[in-house]
């Protein structure tokens, strides 16, 4: 039986965008849900730049097979938007951080392995049109 709106054709389940699986059981979101210790990397200006912090990834409650929410984004009270795509086994692609509505851009994956799993990514706050602070960070799940 097919599951997430999947439909069955010919004994197999055809699934929706933001799920996998024999069953469409898997959303692509799934290995991202969980609480995050982040550690900033390089950013420009230096003076934007915060050391660590903690984030709390949920799934979002409309398209939540492959849009995430991300709490405390940049360790600065800001809730943002994630869209994720299926990249393999082992990775899930984050296509896209943010939106113009909330000042936020960027690109990056999710990526589970043996050590644990992480979220890295690049993003920019985009102030009032101009393109403000550009940064990465890597997020470890606790």
């Amino acid at each position: 039986m097919c599951q997430n709106g999947g439909a069955c054709t010919d004994n197999k389940c055809v699934c929706p965008e933001g799920y996998s699986g024999n069953a469409c059981q898997n959303a692509w979101s799934t290995p991202a849900i969980g609480t995050y210790t982040c550690t900033q990397g390089t950013c420009t200006p230096s003076e934007k730049s915060i050391p660590s912090w903690q984030s709390v990834v949920t799934k979002a409650s409309e398209n939540g097979g492959y849009t995430i929410n991300i709490s405390n984004f940049a360790g600065s009270n800001l809730n943002v938007t994630a869209t994720v795509d299926s990249n393999g086994a082992d990775s899930v692609q984050i296509l896209q951080v943010g939106t113009s509505a909330e000042g936020v851009g960027g690109y990056g994956k999710v990526t589970v392995n043996s050590t644990g799993t992480y979220i890295t990514f690049y993003y920019y706050y985009d102030a009032n049109g101009a393109l403000g602070s550009k940064c990465n960070v890597t997020m470890v799940k606790l």
